[in-house]
């Protein structure tokens, strides 16, 4: 990543797509993985409804919501592990840790609150307008990926998201957001036609799979770039994923 004071949109997506390159053998099969519990359960409430609730199975399902979104957040929150531990691996030369491993070293609980808030933030934002919900995520966008790299709680997270985006707004809309639209609109545009849960579930599967690892290492790449540009990047050595280096 160029260190010239400004992010750089072609480096970065040409960051990407090496990394993407390097790893696809890694992110792609690990997506399927990570992500299969997920697709599952969005195939199979997508065919059910509830109208009103009038049995224990419209009680059953309701209740179901919060579980559901649960496991959503965990696979985006494992997922995005992956990813950071890809560009990790790509810029220090260290090995891409076995899933377990970096899952007991992963601060889940901080990831999920981070994407949980950021996720609710952004739907009221694009609820409201649709330019609240793009600033939003454009200045908040990478605080799951500072928790990552820097080991950051919540609240320290997203005011050093914003901090990191201040002066390199446009760079980061078109790298980060611009990817994260383009993503879940092509995602939703893949699995539209289809019909039946197990139908629906393979296709969700493999778009998420093959689409997943560009948002995740855009949002990871761009975080590393930020935090290089202001001289604050620690050694390549040093980078660690979840807990800080001992």
């Amino acid at each position: 990543m160029a260190t010239s004071g400004q992010l750089s949109v072609r480096a970065a997506a040409r960051d990407v797509v090496g990394v993407y390159r390097r790893h696809w053998t890694f992110l792609v099969p690990a997506a399927v993985v990570v992500l299969l519990p997920q697709a599952l359960i969005d195939g199979f409430l997508d065919g059910l409804q509830v109208e009103g609730v009038s049995s224990a199975k419209d009680v059953a399902l309701i209740a179901a919501v919060p579980l559901t979104a649960l496991v959503n957040l965990l696979g985006e929150a494992l997922y995005a592990g992956l990813a950071a531990a890809a560009v990790i691996e790509w810029r220090a030369g260290q090995a891409v840790p076995r899933i377990p491993t970096l899952v007991r070293n992963l601060p889940i609980r901080t990831l999920i609150a981070v994407d949980l808030i950021l996720s609710v933030a952004a739907a009221v934002g694009f609820t409201l307008l649709v330019i609240p919900g793009l600033v939003l995520l454009t200045y908040l966008g990478i605080a799951p990926a500072v928790v990552k790299i820097e080991h950051r709680g919540v609240r320290d997270a997203f005011r050093r998201s914003a901090l990191l985006v201040q002066g390199q707004f446009w760079r980061v809309l078109v790298i980060v957001t611009g990817l994260i639209v383009f993503t879940e609109v092509a995602m939703q545009a893949l699995t539209f036609p289809f019909h039946g849960v197990a139908l629906v579930s393979v296709v969700d599967l493999v778009a998420e799979a093959v689409l997943e690892p560009f948002q995740g290492l855009a949002t990871v790449i761009v975080t590393v770039g930020l935090i290089e540009l202001r001289g604050e990047l620690p050694p390549a050595r040093e980078l660690s994923i979840g807990r800080p280096p001992q």
